[in-house]
């Protein structure tokens, strides 16, 4: 039996700050006891758990991954020390393949660097069966990640520690797990044209020009496309499209990715449409920017692609597994699925990234302040999950004052200049109570130069 359970939660809101007070002894201050009726109905089952439907899941096998293996022996392996893990992780993996194959199963990818573990397309009906298997130690399910960013260098105060340290991430290898990133835009050293980025990507699938990514590259020295432009793993999305077409080629189709490449290590752009070359020092904001530099714009960047031009992803743990596998430095995921656990698969690969040596950053997610709701994988142990934070220390705002003589703090988020006379205080309420479109606003009658205050 599937069932499906609804929870309706009324919201009243203001689009002011808190500094309202309720009354003592007013009646909107207490709760009020809701009846309920019905039997409520305990068996409960997902719907991705029914017998006919296909999913993707990370099978876990036994042994531990190059990674674990560099932490508890406190020290890098060489790379026939690694290839040796990873030969006999395999060769463990390849029996429980077999395993999975005869029930009906398919592996997408295997992985021993990061995670000991394969991702397998399998009949929901068959995961007991494989579960049983000598070597299998659990299986997981692959969330769906989503993309999150927000920065401004200047407010972390980031010119200082360039100017106070010299530190700005000089040979520093750097993997950003995202949408891929534009090697072909100024702010990485390109030539920052439209033709440039449009000539790239009519060949997106094939080796890049190495002038602009690879070891020879001014700033993207590496990395690896793990799906291709059309992926996208959400079923629940009109362009879901779940098969990865991998490719050497990176490029950023999206612009989320080159986003946060620049924020983590861009040059900066200049107002002229030129690639900053430096100094990077408590000076440098001072210049006439069009895009300013990134926290460490010296650092080496890997582009790993997990997302397609749009959409959503579950190739999080085969990127992570890459970055082990290539020695990385820093991994920088701003990316997360909501409401993860340390066990999720990600989460593991990162936890073991950082026992060997890597630094993981990850978002926390841009999914409120609600309980639980950090993301994996940054919610893998040692992982650095970064929530959320404006970069504008205040907002323009308003005194609001009432003809009772009670006046009320407001920000004023679009700055636009406020008409000095009176206004006529308008209350948004039934389907348009949140004001969540414009159409929304003129039908609780406001209009233009209507010297009107709406309230949602």
């Amino acid at each position: 039996m599937y069932r499906r359970i609804l929870i309706a939660t009324g919201v009243l809101a203001l689009a002011v700050p808190a500094y309202a007070y309720a009354a003592p002894g007013d009646a909107i201050d207490r709760f009020e006891r809701t009846g309920s009726s019905g039997r409520i109905d305990s068996d409960i089952r997902p719907r991705s758990l029914a017998a006919d439907t296909t999913v993707q899941v990370m099978v876990e096998v036994k042994g531990d991954p190059v990674a674990v293996v560099e932490a508890e022996r406190g020290k890098k392996l060489t790379s026939s020390e690694r290839k040796s893990v990873r030969d006999k992780l395999r060769k463990t993996q390849d029996k429980v393949a077999k395993t999975i194959t005869s029930h009906g199963g398919k592996v997408k990818s295997n992985m021993q660097s990061a995670y000991n573990g394969m991702r397998v397309q399998i009949a929901s009906s068959q995961l007991e069966a494989v579960a049983a298997a000598p070597d299998v130690v659990a299986i997981h399910a692959v969330p769906i990640y989503t993309l999150d960013n927000a920065v401004s260098v200047p407010y972390l105060g980031v010119p200082q520690v360039w100017e106070s340290t010299g530190y700005t991430g000089e040979n520093v290898k750097v993997a950003i797990i995202d949408t891929g990133i534009d090697y072909t835009h100024a702010n990485f050293g390109g030539p920052g044209t439209a033709a440039a980025y449009q000539a790239a990507h009519a060949a997106e699938a094939s080796p890049a020009d190495p002038a602009l990514f690879g070891p020879a590259a001014p700033r993207i020295k590496g990395g690896w496309d793990f799906v291709g432009d059309s992926y996208d793993a959400d079923p629940d999305s009109s362009t879901y499209q779940p098969v990865p077409h991998p490719d050497p080629n990176p490029l950023d189709c999206d612009g989320h990715g080159s986003h946060v490449a620049g924020t983590t290590g861009g040059n900066g752009v200049l107002s002229d449409g030129t690639t900053y070359a430096g100094p990077y020092d408590a000076s440098t904001p001072t210049q006439d920017w069009r895009i300013g530099p990134g926290v460490a714009p010296e650092v080496d960047l890997y582009a790993l692609r997990v997302f397609g031009c749009q959409g959503s992803t579950d190739i999080t743990t085969e990127a992570i597994d890459w970055a082990v596998a290539n020695d990385m430095d820093v991994i920088n995921m701003s990316l997360g699925s909501s409401f993860g656990r340390a066990d999720d698969p990600s989460a593991v690969a990162a936890t073991n990234a950082v026992g060997a040596g890597v630094v993981v950053v990850a978002s926390a997610g841009n999914s409120g302040g609600n309980p639980y709701i950090t993301g994996s994988p940054g919610t893998g142990d040692g992982v650095i999950a970064v929530s959320a934070v404006d970069s504008t220390e205040t907002f323009p705002g308003a005194l609001m004052s009432f003809s009772n003589g009670t006046s009320l703090k407001a920000i004023k988020s679009n700055n636009e200049a406020l008409p000095a006379g009176p206004l006529n205080v308008v209350v948004l309420s039934g389907a348009n109570a949140l004001g969540c479109s414009s159409a929304a606003f003129t039908a609780a009658g406001i209009v233009p130069g209507g010297n009107q205050l709406a309230v949602v």
